[in-house]
């Protein structure tokens, strides 16, 4: 087994996701960034010349203008061509008070993958209200199993900062994953608890999915993660693929260890 660090380029990406795959279905997990990776990703993927369909099995904001939005019962239902738009946004309702669309169960978006149509689905497939951090609750997150890959977003910015219900979503079951008392600072170890723990970061993921760890607003010069701590989650067979970077930056992912 090799370990490789490195800066990606789009080809690198690519068999991150599993992006071989016709329909390559990812869905996006944990806090920190998730909507913004979700529309990155649908960027990049059209940049690769593929048809996207941007979803979700929870809550989510709107795209901006550039992304078609349509709202349906039944997206397996939808008309070829529809299916065949470069770039669409599909939910099922829109829920005013909260100012984000209701998306569908993951046997719906299972079945919508099923149409010969659909080359890449990209799935919010869980809910943070906004939190940096999370720990998934008996209900989630709600995973479509066509899915190829699962990108399970943490918020970097929050290592070595005091956590605790005010900064992450579920908290009670976040301590007991991680081993954290409220107001000490987070450090990498609690991250790869999370990530290692079976009802952590990559709960309900299908054993053969493929598994990314997306550490986001990542700094590498103020919060050194050493690779020495980084590549067992790789020999180990935890992840498939660790990225570090901030998705609001260019380039969004700067470095990347791959096993």
């Amino acid at each position: 087994m090799v370990i490789t660090k490195n800066i990606p380029d789009s080809d690198a990406l690519f068999f991150d996701l599993g992006g071989h795959h016709r329909p390559a279905i990812i869905s996006v997990v944990g806090a920190g960034g998730k909507t913004s990776t979700l529309f990155w990703l649908a960027k990049w993927f059209r940049a690769q010349g593929r048809r996207v369909i941007v979803t979700t099995t929870t809550h989510m904001f709107l795209p901006d203008d550039a992304c078609p939005v349509l709202f349906c019962r039944e997206p397996a239902r939808l008309p070829h061509a529809i299916l065949m738009q470069p770039m669409l946004a599909c939910f099922h309702a829109w829920k005013a008070p909260a100012g984000k669309a209701r998306g569908f169960s993951p046997p719906a978006i299972d079945a919508l993958a099923a149409r010969p149509e659909c080359d890449v689905i990209l799935v919010e497939a869980d809910g943070a209200h906004g939190y940096p951090l999370k720990a998934p609750d008996e209900h989630e997150p709600c995973i479509p199993q066509s899915s190829c890959c699962v990108i399970a977003i943490t918020g970097g910015h929050m290592l070595g900062m005091p956590v605790g219900p005010e900064s992450v979503h579920r908290w009670p079951r976040f301590a007991d994953i991680t081993g954290l008392a409220q107001g000490e600072p987070l450090a990498l170890r609690h991250l790869i608890r999370l990530i290692q723990h079976p009802q952590g970061a990559f709960k309900n993921v299908s054993p053969t999915s493929r598994r990314v760890w997306f550490i986001n607003r990542f700094s590498h010069s103020e919060n050194m993660a050493l690779e020495q701590n980084l590549t067992p989650l790789l020999l180990n067979g935890d992840v498939d693929a660790i990225w570090l970077g901030a998705v609001q930056e260019c380039p969004p992912i700067t470095h990347r260890f791959v096993r």
